[in-house]
Parts: C-alpha cells; structure tokens; sequence
C-alpha cells in the first residue's frame, strides 16, 4: 500500500487543473452502499500504524491547525476542495471558514435545530455542546480539510478524561441523533446519515 499517496496525487492541484473545485462524495457512498461505516474505519486505519489511545482509538497527526479531536462512525465528515483564487470565493481563509460553519449551521436548520457561532472557537455550536468540528488548510489557495458532523457517533470518544475535544476545556460534544432524542423525537425519525449528506450539499 502506498498509505493513500495515490488518492492525494489524483486529488492534487495539478491533477485537477485550474479552477476546479470538489466535494468528495464517493467516500460516503463507499461507505454506505458497499460496506458497513465501522469496516470502512477499519479499512483506513490499517493503512499506517498509529499509537492507541486508553480506550484503544487510533491516533493519528495530520496536518491542519487545531488540537486533538475524533472521527468516526456516525460523524458526516466532508473535506471540501475549492480554488479561492476564482469567485465566488475569496482569498481569505477565516471567511473561507466562516462559509464552511454557515453551511452546517443551514443543514442543521433543516432539522429544526438551530447552531450558532461561538466568536471564541472555531465550529458550530448548539447551546454549550459543540455539534460539528471544522479546520481547514489551503495550498496555493486550494483549500483542505473542512468540517465533521456529528449525526449520531459514539460520543463516548469525546469523553475528557481521555481528550479534550479541540482543545476547549469547559464545553460538550453534542449531535444531531442526540438532540432530537433530548426532544423526545423517535429513533426511527432521526435521520441518517445519508440524508444528512444530501442536506449538506444542498447548503453549498
């Protein structure tokens, strides 16, 4: 295995050309149309070797600003790839984040769920309990990295005993399944993680 260097060659600038932009989607569809969420997480964990955190998640460095945080099965996580050079964006990466929040914060509307900007940190927020995570990088103005949802993950993982999600002491980790239960909505009303992709494009 070449640990994903092919993948990130085909999604480079070059291979791309001028003036593109992405929003990777076949992840997800890989996901959940040919195998479970938790075999597709197996899948990119074997791809290197990583230290273990004491409840045996895997840990890994990347390169984005921030502190530690989780991802995993249940979280919508889209990384989208645009050129800031060309309208509609701007070369600014703190506008380009507060773009990527404002769409999470119109996706969660469509769940009657109202998030909010905290002028502090970085994400989208729903009372004092963060619902989505969002760091982004750029190269050359193409952007990386972006924002992770959390639709309904174990949020055992976020437990601060173990981390302190993003670094942010004195706040929660909440999502999306988990609000709506908290409402007494059923289960069987929450809504998957599909749809809450195609909630998410259509914010873009």
């Amino acid at each position: 295995s070449d640990g994903g260097a092919g993948k990130r060659r085909r999604l480079s600038r070059k291979a791309r050309g001028d003036g593109s932009a992405r929003l990777a989607v076949d992840r997800l569809n890989a996901v959940c149309r040919d195998r479970s969420e938790e075999e597709e997480v197996d899948a990119l964990a074997s791809c290197s070797s990583p230290v273990f955190a004491p409840n045996d998640a895997p840990i890994y460095r990347v390169e984005r600003g921030g502190e530690v945080t989780y991802h995993g099965p249940g979280q919508l996580v889209g990384y989208p790839m645009a050129d800031l050079r060309h309208p509609p964006y701007k070369q600014d990466l703190h506008w380009y984040l507060r773009m990527v929040e404002e769409v999470v914060i119109e996706t969660l509307r469509v769940y009657d769920i109202e998030g909010y900007r905290d002028e502090d940190n970085t994400g989208v927020w729903v009372g004092d309990n963060k619902v989505a995570a969002v760091g982004v990088s750029s190269s050359r103005w193409i952007t990386t990295h972006g924002f992770a949802i959390n639709v309904d993950p174990d949020l055992a993982y976020f437990d601060t005993s173990i981390i302190i999600p993003c670094g942010i002491e004195g706040k929660g980790v909440t999502s999306i399944s988990k609000i709506l239960r908290e409402r007494g909505v059923e289960e069987s009303s929450h809504p998957s993680l599909l749809e809450v992709a195609d909630a998410t494009i259509h914010s873009f």
